[in-house]
């Protein structure tokens, strides 16, 4: 994940998103050979919710970009390479030991409220970054990574950002959601946002919109950018159940669909073309690193005992066919992947008794853990090899969408996909302040890990760091990882050109949808 420029399955919002995943009927259909090739409609099937927390394009992190980016423009773009270039800021320059970041922003800008870009909204949005509901501006808020320290306006047209440290390559981090600049009214009546979003971006919500189901974007004819975008409409339709998706992209419902290794075979048998890219770890995440839900999790020992009672192998073997046993909590082509914890944290039922022994718990413990219609299975699975040990998980699946979000307080331990394209987006977004951690737990080896990522200037320095955070992750057990996937795009190849992705993103950039012919 380059983490706050691109893509962040860790992100509070789509961490939530993959905790709820509720179960909709899968529905047959005929094959989409007679689907015509057109720029009228790009309807996309999505795994969660993307608007879950409203439309502040700030309280959702990168995983959202996707559709955020169809609503707002940010201060720089994700390119196709995975880059950042101009945006909303048509040219930045930092000062000699980049402390200080200037950007000179583009003329003739509008918001949907009829507002105008200038330094001084640039200013008001960057300035809500003391606001602990906005994840996309953990890394910058103060204490962060990347602290904002300052914004200045220097002339209407420029603003100077300015940081607690040197941070060279700072743009990167405004091409996705930390940079999405909201209107005046938006910013000024922040509760307005959860209904109506207030963007310059190359769409605006339709009214046929039903929030939580669909999502239609029309074309803004106030966006100079509009016309970068194929399609007069885009629609978003929040379909939980893969094979649903898988359903709905066969028959032409969809000309884009979310697909999950259980679905990409039937996808292919059907004539649909398939874009992967890998990155993405399933992972348990210890939400309760205190023992405030459950008195056994306060124990390292016990969440080390976890690591050793899963068997990852059988569980894609029989599972997920195709993707790959993970021990890591960073990906396989990650800077800081190590081969040593695989042995570290081998499947070992017997040492898994002993730390509980050592822990205290050698006659095991009892805990919930929540489910959802995708997680299910793998959940059940991970429970008989617990059980195996003498740790009893009860699986109980979500009876609500509140339900699923409060889980993060409620129960000590979540499943759901994280992509690292940026770690320390990840951590600051999510793991350690963020999402994931409402019990406040701490660990230094993990907040000096994410500093020294944050810090690194050259590759050495980058993949020492990154070593140690994802040694650590493991380790101490908040990340129980299970298995690294492959991202699936699948496309109606009579109508979509061949998906692809902007450098590591696991989100194909919105603009990058194209007609077949």
């Amino acid at each position: 994940m380059k983490l706050l420029n691109s893509t962040v399955r860790a992100s509070s919002a789509v961490l939530a998103g993959a905790l709820l995943l509720g179960s909709l009927t899968a529905c047959g259909g005929s094959s989409q050979a007679t689907a015509k090739a057109d720029t009228s409609t790009l309807t996309l099937a999505i795994d969660s919710d993307s608007a879950s927390f409203g439309f502040d394009p700030l309280r959702v992190s990168a995983a959202q970009r996707q559709f955020f980016e169809g609503l707002y423009d940010s201060l720089m773009t994700l390119q196709p390479d995975g880059s950042a270039g101009p945006g909303l800021a048509k040219e930045f320059s930092y000062n000699a030991d980049n402390t200080v970041l200037t950007l000179t922003l583009k003329d003739g800008v509008t918001f949907t409220d009829g507002s105008k870009l200038d330094a001084d909204l640039v200013k008001a949005n960057l300035d809500r970054r003391s606001d602990p509901a906005l994840s996309a501006y953990s890394a910058v808020a103060k204490g962060g990574a990347q602290e904002i320290t300052s914004v200045d306006v220097v002339s209407p047209t420029q603003v100077s950002l300015t940081f607690a440290k040197a941070q060279p390559g700072f743009e990167k981090n405004l091409a996705s959601t930390t940079g999405m600049i909201v209107g005046k009214t938006g910013v000024t009546d922040t509760a307005s946002l959860a209904a109506t979003p207030d963007g310059s971006g190359p769409y605006t919500l339709d009214p046929s919109t039903v929030k939580g189901n669909k999502y239609v974007l029309v074309k803004n004819d106030k966006s100079a950018d509009a016309s970068k975008y194929a399609f007069t409409k885009v629609i978003f339709s929040v379909i939980q159940d893969p094979q649903a998706r898988a359903n709905a992209l066969v028959s032409g419902q969809a000309d884009v669909a979310m697909l999950t290794s259980s679905t990409v075979d039937f996808a292919k048998s059907k004539g649909v073309g398939v874009s992967q890219i890998g990155g993405t770890v399933n992972t348990m995440i210890s939400f309760d690193k205190t023992g405030k839900t459950a008195p056994a999790f306060a124990s390292e020992k016990v969440r080390q005992a976890i690591q050793h009672a899963i068997n990852r192998k059988a569980l894609v073997d029989a599972l997920h066919k195709g993707d790959i046993p993970a021990w890591n909590a960073l990906p396989k082509d990650s800077a800081g992947f190590s081969q040593d914890l695989e042995t570290a944290f081998a499947y070992d039922p017997a040492k898994a008794k002993s730390l509980l022994a050592e822990a205290g718990f050698a006659n095991g413990f009892e805990f919930t853990i929540i489910a959802s219609a995708q997680t299910q299975t793998d959940l059940q699975a991970v429970q008989k090899d617990l059980a195996a040990v003498g740790i009893t998980m009860n699986v109980k699946m979500a009876a609500s969408t509140d339900e699923a979000f409060a889980a993060v307080a409620t129960t000590p331990l979540g499943y759901a996909p994280l992509n690292w394209d940026n770690p320390v987006g990840v951590m600051y977004g999510a793991i350690l302040n963020g999402f994931t951690n409402v019990q406040k737990a701490t660990d230094d080896q993990l907040s000096a890990a994410t500093g020294e990522a944050a810090a690194a200037k050259d590759d050495a320095a980058s993949k020492a760091a990154l070593t140690k955070l994802n040694t650590r992750l493991v380790e101490s057990g908040w990340m129980i990882p299970l298995y690294e996937a492959l991202t699936n795009q699948g496309y109606n190849t009579k109508k979509i050109k061949q998906v692809e992705f902007a450098g590591t993103n696991a989100y194909p950039l919105l603009s990058s949808y194209a007609p077949a012919s």
